[in-house]
């Protein structure tokens, strides 16, 4: 049964990007809602920087443990099934969370919530290779991106601004029911998937894969950015709680604002790859990125600010490419997803208790080291990277 083969004047094709873009709103506002609030859930649980990580660490980590046996289900019951048992176990997650009266449990729902996640993440971009026709892959998958940055935008305001009318459970219960609402909504909108789940033939997975290595190269990309991206986010709520700086909750959920800079560019992207390549691309993405975590060395705000909005313009570029790229380039669309989300998240996990490692040790300098170093790894990989053609064999 063929897919759906969305493209412009499509009768589906504006309610299939509505619903993407909503979707990676939903998904990533659920994940980060907790991430401008770790220095007021770690005091209230008398936990330090490295502790307080957990709590993203831990959602990171269960969307990386799950993500390949997911992959496989979604594979079998279909992508839109899959995305609405991910919703409804991410947002039961995040009601528990919020009523989580020790710190064991909170840790716990907050790794059930990234099975959840994972359950979606594995089949959103698979969802796109099954049912976007070629010309409009590159524009629906850097979309779903885009939505994703900006749920973790909005997910992170909403969290910092219902702190400052309510405590940091009420917080999270009010982010969480927004962001349920808004994944239903998406459901509503996106078209049930018309490519039936299956899985590799025997002769698809002894056929000679050329990309395999240049998928290696883009969940390198994924891993080792993430883990910078996350990591500098999470230490930035320290280094601007403290001097000079002094910023409640609601203000350091403005930080995350910048984003917005990285929703701009990953919708972009695709087309950027098209025109020009996917290691042409990234070389100005990965410098760009660097050079903003450069900036945020200087001792004032408005450099912190502009440093982050360089660093989210660069990080969201080389994420979006490589994202698209690993299930472009691939006779199976899903598990090279769920592979590049495990990646991507392993990341997440390690670079969260990494640079907070760093942030005790050497406070910012020692951050802003570490964080390069990670970049520049993954900025090698995906300069590298050469696709051979594009593989288009749904699973």
């Amino acid at each position: 049964m063929p897919g759906l083969n969305l493209e412009p004047g499509h009768p589906q094709y504006r309610r299939s990007l509505a619903g993407l873009f909503l979707i990676g709103i939903s998904t990533f506002g659920l994940m980060y809602t907790v991430q401008p609030l770790l220095v007021i859930i770690g005091t209230d649980f008398g936990r330090n920087a490295t502790e307080s990580a957990l709590l993203l660490s831990a959602t990171t980590l269960g969307i990386a443990l799950a993500v390949i046996p997911l992959g496989q289900l979604a594979s079998r019951i279909g992508r839109s099934r899959s995305m609405q048992l991910g919703l409804a176990i991410a947002a039961a997650a995040g009601i528990a969370s919020a009523v989580a009266p020790r710190w064991d449990l909170l840790l716990a729902a907050r790794g059930v919530m990234g099975i959840g996640l994972a359950f979606i993440m594995v089949s959103a971009m698979a969802w796109v290779v099954d049912e976007a026709s070629p010309w409009a892959f590159g524009r629906m998958g850097g979309l779903y991106i885009s939505g994703t940055t900006l749920g973790g935008v909005l997910g992170r305001l909403s969290a910092g601004a219902f702190t400052e009318l309510l405590d940091w459970r009420g917080a999270i219960m009010a982010s969480t029911l927004l962001a349920l609402a808004t994944g239903v909504l998406a459901h509503v909108l996106l078209p049930t998937a018309q490519t039936p789940g299956r899985r590799l033939s025997r002769r698809q997975t002894t056929h000679p894969d050329p990309n395999r290595t240049f998928r290696l190269r883009m969940f390198v990309v994924g891993g080792f950015a993430m883990a910078a991206f996350v990591g500098i986010f999470n230490v930035t709520t320290y280094r601007v709680a403290g001097a000079p700086f002094w910023l409640g909750p609601g203000f350091t959920g403005l930080l995350f604002l910048t984003y917005l800079s990285g929703t701009l560019t990953s919708a972009v992207a695709g087309r950027w790859v098209q025109r020009f390549s996917v290691a042409r691309v990234m070389l100005p993405a990965a410098l760009a990125a660097i050079v903003g975590v450069m900036i945020t060395v200087l001792e004032s705000l408005v450099a912190v600010v502009l440093g982050l909005l360089v660093l989210s313009a660069g990080f969201f570029t080389l994420h979006s490419i490589a994202n698209a790229a690993a299930a472009r380039f691939s006779p199976a669309p899903s598990q090279s997803s769920a592979l590049y989300t495990l990646s991507y998240y392993l990341g997440s996990s390690v670079g969260g208790i990494i640079l907070g490692f760093a942030w005790d040790i050497g406070a910012w300098p020692g951050s802003v080291a570490t964080a390069i170093a990670l970049l520049l790894v993954a900025g090698v990989a995906g300069t590298t990277a050469r696709p051979v053609s594009p593989q288009r064999n749904p699973t």
